[in-house]
């Protein structure tokens, strides 16, 4: 309970007092812990557990895949299985697919699903299935999740399994191949969902086909009485947006409903004029923007480009200048080399 609501010394105040503990009161413990973000505590508090089982080393490495610490996860998982000789569960596999997926490794993605494999796990378990689909899109190797897709029977096969194909192809920029896989789909009798036409307009979007995209939409809202949300507009501003239909993109986001809208879809349209030189719409985007959010220098630099672009200095200039009034703040940008 204390932990539930954040309340971490009053929770650890509990857990010293308590005169005996088990493994579940550890596990309880830590999850308060990862709940939080407090991932090193969380993992000094399971260092000092007298038996671990799977589910801590589980709840560990979930907390640093959610903290964005990959190699940690990873380090944890090769510690649990090689050193200790923990079986994991399906649940841990699901825990450490996405670090795997964040680090990229084409070789860690197969010795995992090797490990897989040979526990058993993909002949029983369709989430693992669906989750390998997305592991190998996500490090790049789109041949191996086609592949691996293929290979699942036709009964098998769920919703999710085909929406993970889709992603997969719109994820590495082939948009042809994610609008025929949505309609081999369908052919199949499957009901697309909110996430399906998401994944398809995200293949749209990023192949250039927009009269596609557009059908899409219609279809999910039409068709399907789905309700959309930023999402499925951001996509659709971005998609008008990188063809240079920024009058529709810009009608699009319009059209977004005022309990969904934020400042995203607005900043979107502008990357777009942007990209297009596009400064009337441009400036009407910045306006919009300012409305909603002042104090993001990024939105005047934007803005500031597109004139300059266009040959409009003395614009540009005074538009430079009012970021130094209001105080507007730009995050830095930095090299890797």
């Amino acid at each position: 309970m204390y932990s539930t609501f954040g309340l971490l010394v009053e929770s650890f105040k509990v857990f010293d007092e308590m005169p005996h503990r088990n493994t579940v009161t550890w596990n309880v413990l830590i999850t308060g812990l990862v709940m939080w973000g407090e991932v090193e505590l969380a993992y000094s508090v399971f260092n000092r557990m007298p038996d671990r089982s799977v589910v801590s080393w589980t709840l560990v490495m979930d907390g640093y895949t959610r903290s964005n610490q990959p190699a940690k996860a990873l380090t944890l998982f090769r510690e649990m299985v090689v050193v200790h000789g923990i079986e994991p569960n399906e649940v841990t596999l699901l825990t450490i697919f996405p670090a795997v997926a964040n680090l990229g490794y084409v070789k860690i993605c197969q010795s995992v699903h090797g490990y897989a494999e040979k526990k058993g796990f993909n002949e029983f378990d369709t989430r693992i299935r669906n989750a390998l689909i997305d592991l190998y899109a996500k490090c790049g190797c789109i041949d191996g999740a086609i592949s691996f897709f293929n290979e699942i029977p036709e009964h098998r096969k769920n919703l999710v399994s085909w929406t993970s194909a889709i992603s997969s192809f719109a994820m590495n920029g082939m948009g042809r191949e994610a609008v025929e896989c949505f309609e081999t789909m369908e052919k199949a009798g499957m009901r697309p969902n909110r996430v399906t036409f998401l994944s398809v307009l995200n293949g749209c979007s990023h192949g250039g086909l927009v009269e596609e995209g557009l059908r899409f939409f219609n279809k999910m809202v039409n068709d399907f009485q789905l309700v959309p949300d930023i999402k499925h507009y951001g996509c659709l501003v971005d998609m008008l947006g990188r063809d240079g239909r920024l009058e529709e993109a810009e009608r699009v986001a319009l059209q977004v409903p005022l309990d969904i809208a934020n400042v995203v879809i607005w900043r979107t349209l502008l990357g777009a004029c942007s990209v297009h030189n596009n400064v009337h719409i441009g400036q009407r985007v910045t306006r919009k923007i300012l409305e909603m959010e002042r104090r993001h220098g990024g939105d005047y630099v934007l803005m500031s480009n597109i004139l300059v672009r266009v040959g409009r200095f003395t614009d540009a200039e005074r538009l430079r200048e009012i970021i130094d009034k209001r105080i507007a703040f730009k995050i830095p940008g930095y090299s890797l080399v």
